[in-house]
């Protein structure tokens, strides 16, 4: 059975030979135990060799294909599967052939310990594979020789040569061959002689195969079959369909019989020439038409590939630089280039081809002229129309510009204009390498490319602009939303998401009711819809709820989408998210009207509830009585345990009042120290003390401060309506009177108003008439608190104090006597004083000084003057000088206001809005006043480390500040918490007692180390 195997194995037309491995891991170990004879007539080498060298298979390979074989190998080894490999393995004659080798693993337990391999001989399939392709591919003197040699080294052949017999000839011209003199090919002719093989091949179309040259009778053979020797070969006619074309013709020096397969395989090579010289003289027979074509071909190529540039390319410079590329290496052109036409000359942006050095040498002193009409560029441009050139030496006038076009082969040339919209901006110039390039067809394609290039500059224009405001769009913080006539959401912008919380994704296809709040009435929405469905804008602010529950204000527009007849296609909405705003402004209206330590109201409102209190009185004819309370020694508080205690401490009296009276009366705070009571319905005045007793009482109950217990008595002065008075401001001022007097008196007291508490008056008449003299007397000095950067923390200014000595009344503190200089108008002339020394002591340190104006000054027309004259007389520049104004004095005539202002901004002094956030400020005005700085006010900065609503607001107005471009002062910073809240917010300028008290100048100048 074995024998029986190992004959098989003999006889079979392949390689078969087996390969185990010692170690499967190691290829080095591999040994060859079989290889069949088949191995001999394909290699020349025999089994027994290569059973001896197992390398030796290896060392036959293909340098070119070594490293394939061996990777093929190692694939085998490491996944034991089946691969198959074709290479080339050089024969023992020197020659090489190609094989195809497949291997198969040979597996014991899953270990590899082998494989087998069969190998075929493929040489004249590849061979025919390679003339294929070569004839596809190469021209046809270069497939002939290709096919002779390829031919020869498969066949084993001695010579092989092809004739072409050329059309209209009687003889055949060797135009190939493999095994002759080289110098004979395309000399060397054959005549058409009846009675050669030659002749018969041609004629009859039919396949000559000579097994021995000695013997054959049918043909005389050349004589030169005989000096060279040859015994044996085959001739096939070369033929297209029909008509003959040639012979190819292989031949032995040996007698050999050639098999079937050797036959059809040169059968296969004739066919392919005759194919190859088919086409040839196709193409040769109609080149004039083919090239025409061929240029048809190339331009429609030019133009779809410039097609998909125009489509694909988003920047002009490359777009144009990928159209020139494409004119040259498909269009055939020489050269193309582009320019723009820029201050009346050609600027040139892309080229391509043979252009080097042709602007600087040649085209630029004509391209200079271009508005001119000069050149053929002049008048493409000159005339909005594509200029043809078809003869350079006829056609160009120009004798610098024509010489160097000839010389660089420009033939032939056409200069095209480029537009953006209507404008011609551009030329676009094409050459040529042949005379009369340009006929009517190519004239139309090159047009068609010219109207390409104009319409994806046009675009790319228009798409810059466009991509410009969807970028602007996209990254506006205003709310930008588009939808169609019916309502349906088609874009919304990143701000859209940011405000509403909504995703795009959540927003598209949807309709803007994801935004209701249930605020807007249906006739809100009727008006909205009439106006913007009858193409008008519609405008207003919406009330809109988050997709997180929460409302949001847009003062918004919705404007119609109209298309190109005035119809209503869609909206877009443009808004502005305005809560931040509006939750401000409510902020602010309750600081106006609300004290923010106790949340009580403040004296504003107190006074407008007394007002209506009065008048809902006098219709009950009932009485009403109005309480001025103050709190006895709390200055002490502020100072023992800091103004943070002293808030708090402010709060539980205020409940505590609070808890004495009943619902229906008012209870506000009107000061540092002082609240202020409305009783109202009250029938009897002797109801009164009852109250009062309550009150009392209830602040009998020491007060925990910082584990002591604090007990706070009260001062309370009373005016009774209509007994004392029926108008608001008449009880105000009486109840103020009752409770001086109270503080005269004993503790925890209370004292109606009686008329003899009117001389009370010729205190303040008295503490006049020495306020007259004290300026003259100079009884006045100024202390200065410094102010400091809080980035730096170094000094930046002072803040100049007014204070009064009286050699008569002693220590008067600003609270008793500006009050007094301001209802007699000596505010003006002191105010001037203080001005001056402030400024003197800005010319002496080189540092900022501000001084506070009363709002009787500020009112005063000849104010600006009189700093200018304060400015000029110290020789300062202004911007040394801040002049800080309350915010009420400011809001109670803003045009006044603002005129005043300028007039001091012209000085170049600085300008502080100061007690921010006390009074009750426009934002609309804020922004059209000239001022530089926002001066918070104490009351908010003293609670920042503990209340969060001061912190909100603090913070709201340094951010606001930020936002017109202002600066911000914090005052009151009396410890380490404060000052590190304010400098984490931002705050520019900070001031207060944890910083530096009010001080003489001399300590003022120490601190500044002068």
């Amino acid at each position: 059975m074995l024998e029986g195997k190992s004959l098989f194995l003999e006889i079979i037309n392949d390689i078969i030979y087996m390969v185990s491995f010692e170690d499967s891991d190691n290829p080095a170990t591999a040994q060859v135990q079989y290889i069949n004879s088949k191995v001999k007539d394909l290699t020349g080498y025999s089994p027994e060799e290569f059973i001896k060298d197992p390398s030796l298979w290896m060392t036959l390979v293909h340098p070119k294909d070594t490293e394939r074989v061996m990777k093929a190998t190692l694939k085998l080894i490491k996944r034991k599967e089946s691969i198959t490999r074709e290479y080339r393995v050089k024969t023992k004659e020197g020659s090489y052939i190609w094989v195809e080798d497949r291997l198969i693993p040979v597996l014991e337990k899953d270990r590899l310990i082998g494989f087998v391999g069969v190998a075929r001989d493929i040489t004249k399939r590849k061979v025919l594979e390679d003339l294929s392709l070569e004839a596809l591919e190469v021209n046809l003197k270069e497939l002939f020789e290709q096919s002779v040699s390829l031919l020869r080294e498969a066949m084993n052949a001695d010579l092989v040569v092809i004739y072409e017999v050329p059309e209209g000839e009687e003889e055949a011209v060797l135009r190939a061959g493999s095994g002759i003199n080289r110098k004979l090919i395309d000399r060397y002719k054959l005549p058409l002689q009846e009675g050669t093989e030659f002749y018969y091949t041609y004629t009859s179309r039919k396949p000559v195969v000579v097994k021995d040259v000695e013997k054959e009778k049918r043909f005389k053979f050349t004589p030169d079959t005989y000096i060279l020797g040859l015994k044996s070969g085959i001739c096939l006619p070369i033929r297209g369909e029909e008509e003959p074309y040639g012979t190819l013709c292989v031949y032995f020096k040996d007698v050999k019989s050639l098999s079937q397969e050797e036959i059809d395989f040169v059968k296969s090579v004739s066919n392919i020439l005759g194919l190859a010289i088919r086409r040839h003289r196709y193409e040769r027979g109609f080149e004039e038409s083919e090239k025409k074509l061929q240029k048809a071909n190339r331009l429609y190529r030019t133009l779809s590939v410039i097609s998909e540039i125009v489509l694909r390319e988003k920047e002009p410079e490359s777009m144009l630089a990928q159209v020139c590329y494409s004119c040259v290496n498909f269009g055939g052109f020489k050269a193309a280039w582009v320019g723009f036409v820029e201050n009346g000359e050609v600027k040139v942006v892309s080229s391509c081809g043979d252009i080097e050095g042709f602007f600087e040498e040649v085209e630029a002193p004509v391209l200079r002229k271009v508005r001119e009409g000069v050149g053929p560029c002049g008048r493409a441009f000159l005339t909005g129309d594509l200029v043809v050139n078809n003869d350079t030496e006829e056609n160009v006038k120009e004798d610098r510009l024509r010489e160097g076009m000839l010389k660089r082969g420009y033939l032939s040339s056409v200069s095209i204009p480029l537009r953006k919209g209507n404008d011609v901006v551009g030329i676009f110039a094409l050459y040529a390498g042949e005379k009369n390039f340009f006929d009517e067809d190519t004239e139309k394609l090159v047009r068609e490319i010219a109207d390409e290039v104009s319409f994806s500059l046009t675009y790319m224009e228009k798409e810059k602009t466009l991509h410009t405001l969807s970028l602007a769009v996209e990254q506006t913080s205003d709310w930008v939303l588009i939808t169609d006539k019916e309502g349906n959401i088609q874009y919304a912008n990143r701000a859209v998401e940011e405000i509403s919380g909504y995703s795009v994704r959540e927003l598209i296809g949807d309709t803007p009711k994801i935004f209701k709040s249930g605020r807007h009435g249906k006739n809100f929405y009727k008006r909205l819809w009439e106006k913007v469905l009858a193409g008008e804008t519609f405008r207003s602010v919406f009330i809109n709820r988050g997709k997180d529950g929460k409302l949001f204000y847009l003062d918004q527009t919705i404007t119609p989408i109209k298309d190109s007849f005035g119809n209503v296609v869609g909206f877009v909405a443009t808004g502005k998210d305005i809560t931040h705003e509006k939750e401000l402004k409510e902020k602010l209206n309750y600081i106006a009207y609300y004290d923010p330590v106790t949340e009580l109201p403040n004296r504003t409102n107190f006074i407008e509830r007394l007002k209506f209190s009065i008048s809902r009185t006098k219709l009950l004819n009932r009485n009403l009585a109005v309480l001025f309370i103050d709190v006895d020694r709390f200055k002490y508080v502020n100072d023992t345990y800091g103004y943070p205690v002293g808030d708090e401490v402010l709060k539980v009296i205020a409940q505590r009042i609070k808890d004495a009276v009943r619902e229906g009366d008012t209870i506000a705070r009107l000061g540092s120290d002082e609240f202020g009571v409305v009783l109202v319905d009250i029938a009897h005045k002797e109801d009164i003390p009852k109250v009062m007793d309550k009150i009392f009482s209830n602040m009998e109950k020491p007060i925990e401060v910082e584990g002591k217990e604090v007990v706070l008595t009260l001062s309370v002065g009373i005016a009774v309506f209509p007994e004392d008075g029926t108008e608001a401001e008449d009880l105000v001022k009486k109840a103020e009177m009752a409770l001086a007097h109270a503080k005269e008196d004993v503790r925890n007291s209370y004292q109606f108003f009686r008329e003899d508490m009117n001389t009370h008056i010729t205190e303040l008449v008295l503490m006049e008439r020495h306020l007259f003299r004290a300026l003259e007397r100079a009884e006045f000095v100024v202390h200065y608190q410094p102010y400091f950067d809080l980035k730096s923390m170094k000094a930046v200014g002072f803040e100049a104090l007014l204070r009064w000595n009286s050699d008569d009344l002693g220590f008067v503190f600003p609270s008793k006597f500006i009050p007094i200089l301001e209802s007699t108008g000596l505010i003006i002339k002191v105010g001037e004083w203080l001005l001056k020394e402030a400024c003197r002591l800005a010319e002496t340190t080189g540092k900022s000084v501000s001084v506070n104006v009363s709002p009787v000054q500020f009112k005063d027309k000849d104010f600006p003057r009189k700093v200018e004259r304060a400015i000029e007389e110290c020789g300062i520049e202004g911007g040394y000088i801040t002049l800080e104004i309350t915010e009420s004095t400011i809001m109670d005539d803003v045009e006044f206001a603002k005129k005043s202002l300028r007039r001091l901004k012209k000085l170049g002094v600085k300008v502080a809005i100061d007690d921010f956030g006390t009074g009750y400020s426009s934002l609309a005005y804020l922004k059209l006043l000239p001022v530089d700085f926002l001066k918070i006010d104490v009351s908010f900065v003293r609670d920042i480390d503990r209340d969060p609503d001061d912190r909100a607001i603090v913070n709201a107005i340094i951010q606001l500040a930020k936002n017109l471009g202002l600066r911000t002062v914090a005052e009151g910073i009396e410890n380490e918490k404060h000052l590190e809240i304010l400098k984490s917010m931002g705050c520019d300028i900070g001031q207060g007692y944890h910083l530096a008290r009010p001080m003489p100048e001399e300590e003022a100048l120490r601190v500044l180390e002068i």
